[in-house]
C-alpha cells in the first residue's frame, strides 16, 4: 500500500516525512515463542508511460459473484482503514457505516509462520473503538493481512507445505477468534521485494496456499479477498505486470480479487493513478481471469507532495523529497500556501505547485514543491470504469482521507452504497 501521508488535517509548516511503523507481539495469535519484530513496509513502484486515454461513461452494471462455499457478497463500494488515519475515520464511521460493503482493518500483519500480529503504532483505544463500531453497525468486517517478514521469507515458506499448513491453520484460527466475516491478504513482498527471477518458483506455492486457505474459510462460512498489484495481460513477460500473483488461477477461488490500481509515480512528481493506465489494468486483470465479477478496483483518495527543486542549503531533516497528502487535507495545503489546484480531465487528478521556505536561523533555503492527488471527482471516474466493465466494486484507499463529496457521490440513485477499509 501507499505511504503514510504526513499532512492529515491541517498542513505543517514543515512537511514531515513518514516513519516506518514496527508492528508488537501484542494481542498476537501465534504458535512460535518468540515472534520477529517487523520493521515498516515502503510501496515502491516504477510503471510505464500511459498510452492515449479514454474517459469512459460510468455505466451501472449489476453482477453477482459465482457460486461457492462462501457466503454471497453484493457489489459495491469496499474501503481499507489504516490505523494511523483513525483520527479522521472514526467520527464518519457511525454516520457511514451503512454505505460500506466490507470494513477491512489495516493493522494487522504475518510476522512468521504462525504468527499473526498487531501494529505497535496502533492505539488500542482508537482501534477498540473502531472495532465496536463497526460491529455495532453490523458491517461485513474483512481485516487485511499484510506481510510483515524478511524479503523471501514468505516466499519460502509457501513453498514448504507443512509450513504453508501451518500458516493457513494460523490465518483460519486468527479469524475464528476474531469472528470476522473474512480475510484479505495483502502479500506485497512478492512483488516488491523479492527478485523477479523467483516468481515462477513463487507463482504455484503463492496459489497452492490461497486454494487451501480459500477452501479452509469458506468451510467456516467466511470469504477470501486477495489484494496484489495489477497485470496488464494474461502473459509473462516483463510488460505483464505482477504476473507472479496468478490472477487466472486464484480467481476460481476466491471471493474478491482488489486490484491495487494506484501508486502509478513514486519516484518523480506525476499523476497517481492516471485513467488510461487504470484502464490498462483493469483489461488486463478481465483477461487473465475471465471473471470480472471476481475483481474489484482499488481506488485512490490520496497524492503525493514532491519536492521539485531547492535553492540554498535547507536545515538537516527540514527537506523530505516526498511526502503524502490526502483527498481531505491537499485543499487545506494548497490554500494555505496560496496555490491554486488544477484538475487534469484526462488524467482525472488534480495538481498545483508552490513554494516552501525553510530555516533554522542558520541555514535557509526555498523549495519548490508539486502536489498530485485524487479526489471525490477522480475516484469517481475510476469507479465508472470499474462499473463499466462489470466489475465487482470498488476499495478506497482509504477512509480517513476522502472528502466531503465523496459520500454524495456514493449515495446517488442507482450507485451502489458500500464500502470496504483495509490499503
Amino acid at each position: 500500500m501507499p505511504d503514510q501521508p504526513s499532512d492529515l488535517g491541517a498542513p505543517p509548516t514543515v512537511e514531515e516525512p513518514w516513519p516506518p511503523p514496527a508492528l508488537s507481539t501484542e494481542e498476537a495469535v501465534t504458535d512460535e515463542p518468540e515472534p520477529h519484530r517487523l520493521r515498516g513496509r515502503r510501496r515502491l513502484i516504477v510503471l510505464a508511460v500511459c498510452a492515449a486515454v479514454t474517459v469512459l461513461a460510468a455505466v451501472v452494471i449489476t453482477v453477482r459473484l459465482r457460486q461457492s462455499d462462501a457466503p454471497a457478497v453484493e457489489p459495491g463500494v469496499d474501503t481499507w482503514a489504516p490505523y494511523w488515519a483513525l483520527d479522521e475515520s472514526l467520527p464518519e464511521l457511525e454516520a457511514r457505516a451503512e454505505q460500506f460493503r466490507e470494513l477491512s482493518p489495516f493493522w494487522f500483519a504475518a510476522e512468521g509462520v504462525g504468527s499473526i500480529v498487531v501494529d505497535d503504532n496502533a492505539d488500542r483505544a482508537q482501534t477498540d473503538a473502531f472495532m465496536e463500531t463497526a460491529r455495532r453497525s453490523g458491517t461485513r468486517i474483512v481485516p487485511s493481512i499484510v506481510d510483515a517478514m524478511p524479503s523471501g521469507a514468505m516466499a519460502a515458506m509457501l513453498a514448504d507445505p507443512a509450513q504453508r499448513a501451518r500458516h493457513v491453520d494460523a490465518l483460519a484460527r486468527f479469524a475464528e477468534e476474531g469472528s470476522y466475516a473474512g480475510l484479505d491478504i495483502d502479500y506485497e513482498k512478492f512483488a516488491f521485494s523479492d527478485d523477479r527471477s523467483t516468481w515462477d518458483t513463487t507463482r504455484p506455492a503463492w496459489v497452492a496456499f490461497v486454494t487451501a486457505l480459500a477452501e479452509r474459510l469458506h468451510t467456516d462460512g467466511r470469504t477470501l479477498t486477495v489484494s496484489i498489484p495489477p497485470i496488464y495481460d494474461a502473459g509473462r513477460t516483463s510488460d505483464s505486470g505482477f504476473w507472479v500473483y496468478a490472477y487466472d488461477e486464484i480467481a476460481p477461488v476466491v471471493d474478491r480479487i482488489r486490484v491495487m490500481a494506484y501508486d502509478y509515480s513514486t519516484d518523480a512528481p506525476g499523476p497517481i493513478a492516471p485513467l488510461a493506465w487504470v484502464q490498462e489494468a483493469i483489461d488486463g486483470a478481465v483477461e487473465a481471469t475471465g471473471e470480472p465479477s471476481k475483481l474489484v478496483l482499488g481506488v485512490p483518495l490520496y497524492g503525493y507532495n514532491w519536492l521539485v527543486s531547492t535553492v540554498g542549503s535547507c536545515p538537516p531533516g527540514e527537506a523530505p523529497d516526498r511526502t503524502g497528502v490526502t483527498a481531505r487535507s491537499a485543499g487545506d495545503l494548497a490554500a494555505e500556501r496560496g496555490a491554486e489546484p488544477v484538475y487534469d480531465e484526462t488524467t482525472a487528478e488534480w495538481a498545483f505547485t508552490y513554494r516552501l521556505d525553510l530555516t533554522d536561523g542558520t541555514t535557509s533555503c526555498t523549495q519548490t514543491r508539486q502536489v498530485h492527488y485524487v479526489d471525490s471527482r477522480g475516484a469517481t471516474a475510476r469507479m465508472a470504469l470499474a462499473d463499466a466493465a462489470g466489475l465487482a466494486g470498488s476499495s478506497f484507499w482509504a477512509l480517513g482521507y476522502e472528502d466531503d463529496a465523496l459520500w454524495s457521490t456514493l449515495s446517488e440513485p442507482g450507485r451502489a452504497t458500500t464500502v470496504t477499509t483495509t490499503g
